[in-house]
């Protein structure tokens, strides 16, 4: 809750100020779109091996976003889309570590496995980019490139999340970046500088998380009950009941851990020939979970509709579930 409180007098003030304008100026002059922007700024946000990669992606983001409207929304699509794909190769995320200790694997194993899914994310992903983002949607107002104004201004955002890559504390790092950001724009009002916090996005997410650590507490049943069931996965209806078992019990829960552990331990009990189904079913639940606190953060952040939300979720979800359905059961 820090990181986001943090973030968000950072972008408000780099908003504000147009502290990013001479950095956008440059790529937009170079590649002729504004949509090209929101990709690089989703795609750093994307690969950022850091917990609450959304709430960075949503500060960056939040930088070329118009006050209100629909384009505004649906760079909360953009944000929550480019920060989950990482769930699925990472090498560094427990979404991939623990079914490489658990079966034995090599990364490049891993990737192979992987792959179906991976590509079609990945091509989703770039679709909603290119066909649902509109150029006159991005807020990016005229600039002209200065070496001196990007060194000033955009680096030092670079070097906060560098800095949090490497292990710093999260509030040294973004209350530092905030601070710094306080004194070169001299904008010393505490009361305009509060202003720039949404604080119904703070109690959604902490909403979220307190949730989501319930559900993490008291979910051992769900495992239990994995383990001595004796349904049978070579039946349609016994691969029916294994599949919304999984798919509740990570539904409920709203963890990347818990979801690949489930996972893993389906694959384990019922046969490793399944976990690509398995894995899907299970991420397609943690998606869409209303204990996941990536949700919120958009939900407020960008005032994107859950309804809007839940429809591209569904979509990738059914896209991954269609994959690793012909993967695991035709092929």
């Amino acid at each position: 809750l820090w990181m986001i409180f943090f973030i968000m007098i950072s972008a408000g003030l780099a908003k504000e100020h147009q502290l990013f304008a001479p950095a956008f100026a440059y790529v937009k002059n170079t590649f002729r779109s504004n949509r090209f922007v929101v990709a690089m700024l989703s795609a750093i946000g994307g690969i950022l091996p850091i917990e609450g990669r959304v709430t960075v992606s949503a500060g960056l983001l939040d930088t070329v976003a118009p006050k209100e409207g629909h384009g505004r929304e649906k760079l909360g699509i953009v944000d929550y889309l480019a920060t989950h794909h990482y769930y699925l190769w990472s090498p560094l995320e427990k979404t991939v570590i623990l079914p490489i200790a658990a079966f034995g694997l090599s990364y490049v194993a891993w990737l192979g496995l992987i792959a179906p899914l991976l590509v079609v994310s990945l091509a989703f992903i770039t679709w909603y980019i290119w066909t649902q983002i509109h150029e006159e949607e991005v807020a990016i107002q005229p600039g002209r490139f200065k070496l001196s104004a990007v060194l000033r201004n955009t680096v030092p955002m670079v070097v906060a999340i560098g800095a949090y890559v490497a292990g710093a504390s999260h509030v040294i790092c973004f209350g530092s970046l905030a601070l710094y950001y306080i004194v070169i724009t001299q904008q010393w009002n505490f009361k305009k500088l509060l202003g720039y916090v949404r604080w119904d996005v703070l109690a959604w997410v902490g909403l979220a998380i307190a949730l989501g650590n319930f559900m993490k507490t008291y979910g051992g049943a769900w495992e239990a009950m994995l383990k001595t069931t004796m349904l049978d996965p070579h039946t349609f209806v016994g691969m029916l009941i294994i599949s919304l078992i999984g798919f509740t019990a990570s539904f409920l829960m709203g963890s990347s851990g818990k979801f690949v552990a489930i996972a893993v331990l389906m694959a384990q009990v019922f046969g490793v020939e399944y976990f690509l189904w398995f894995f899907a079913i299970d991420f397609s639940a943690y998606l869409l979970s209303p204990t996941h606190k990536c949700v919120m953060v958009g939900n407020r952040y960008f005032g994107t509709p859950l309804s809007t939300y839940y429809k591209a979720l569904a979509t990738w979800g059914g896209l991954l579930l269609a994959t690793a359905g012909i993967v695991t059961f035709v092929l």
